[in-house]
């Protein structure tokens, strides 16, 4: 969906692409994994005060103890109730994991065989439901 978003969204910031959330999300996680920090790639579903379903991108980090709220697109951190101060309900969340950010790139384990990390490397999806720290 993002391609196609791209293709009919051409961004007022001179006429360049800004990427959209899940490409934020990617890329949070794989610069804090090569900082050595467990990160995890969510996703979710929120209902908006206009009472329409969306969807969204964020990850969350591992401080040792437990998984810290980052959001890369709305630009906020260890906050995961914004998402319900914007008016939002329902936020049902889930967790991609089993990526392969390899720079193998023969890897057969690689879905899209670059050796990058992207959305489409996140294979298996656990749903959390609607998880109270976000609710």
């Amino acid at each position: 969906f993002s391609d196609l978003y791209t293709l009919d969204h051409p961004s007022p910031i001179n006429g360049k692409y800004q990427g959209v959330c899940d490409e934020y999300g990617t890329l949070y996680t794989a610069f804090t994994r090569a900082l050595g920090i467990p990160t995890r790639f969510l996703s979710f579903t929120m209902e908006l005060p206009s009472g329409n379903i969306t969807g969204h991108a964020i990850a969350e980090s591992w401080n040792g103890t437990t998984w810290v709220h980052s959001d890369p697109t709305w630009n906020v951190f260890d906050n995961p109730q914004v998402y319900r101060a914007a008016g939002n309900d329902h936020i049902n969340i889930t967790v991609y994991g089993d990526a392969d950010d390899s720079y193998y790139t023969e890897d057969p384990n690689d879905p899209t065989g670059d050796g990058i990390l992207r959305y489409e490397d996140f294979r298996t999806q656990i749903l959390l439901g609607e998880v109270p720290r976000y609710n």
